[in-house]
Formats: C-alpha cells, structure tokens, sequence
C-alpha cells in the first residue's frame, strides 16, 4: 500500500516509491537523497500542517508540509 508521507507515522520507516511534482522539486528532493528507492524514517509528526522532520541516509532534513504530501512511499514492516 503507498501513501504519502505525510501519513506516516513518527517512528516509521518506508522506501519511497515515487516524488509528484516538476523537476525542480525532483531535483531539489534528490540532493537531499530522498529519491524514489531511498529509505527514509519519519522523525516528527506534526499536530497540524508544518515542517516535517525526516531522516534519510545518515541525515536529518526538514521539509514543508506541502512538499511531504507529493513523496509517495511504501511502509516497511
């Protein structure tokens, strides 16, 4: 099942299956290495739209709300 980032959980790790949006969202995202295939652990969890903390790689990196909802990702187990 593939939801967008922005509704998983705290805690969770999922592999990002894809990235909506144009490329230079595309291009901004895959300097940060979350790019489709990438693991990443959702560190924060908002109460309400805003930043959204996540760990990718050996990096932790804050991205806006509106950006999380175009990642699309596979949760693991």
């Amino acid at each position: 099942m593939t939801i967008p980032l922005t509704e998983l959980k705290a805690g969770q790790k999922a592999k990002i299956v894809s990235l909506m949006g144009g490329r230079g969202i595309h291009r901004n995202l895959e300097v940060l290495g979350i790019r489709p295939g990438a693991v990443i652990e959702k560190i924060s969890n908002p109460i309400r739209p805003g930043a959204v903390v996540v760990q990718v790689g050996g990096s932790q990196v804050a991205l806006g709300y509106g950006i999380t909802n175009k990642i699309i990702v596979e949760v693991l187990a």
